[in-house]
């Protein structure tokens, strides 16, 4: 996979950005109940955005400042293709310095 450096969003295509934005009018309670503690700069002062765009993927969170991705995953992603998703995405992210 190759490394992306444009800018905070990592080459996302206009679909991923309106993907995000239509995850972000429906997190889930999980992703809702811990965006209470990332949002308004709550955790250190580092700004956190929910599900942003990433390259071809959204991020549930990420600060650009810290380069720092969270993902909240349940049992679904315990599915042979989502697992393998999921590993290239974090392919992805390591080869953009994202944690």
């Amino acid at each position: 996979m190759e490394e992306v450096k444009q800018n905070m969003f990592y080459g996302a295509s206009p679909q991923v950005f309106e993907f995000a934005k239509r995850n972000r009018a429906n997190l889930t309670p999980a992703e809702s109940y811990l965006w209470n503690f990332l949002c308004k700069n709550q955790l250190n002062g580092l700004r956190f955005k929910s599900q942003h765009p990433t390259g071809p993927y959204i991020a549930d969170f990420y600060c650009h400042t810290a380069k720092i991705v969270i993902e909240l995953d349940g049992s679904i992603h315990k599915l042979p293709e989502i697992a393998k998703n999921d590993q290239e995405k974090d392919e992805f992210y390591q080869l953009n310095g994202l944690k």
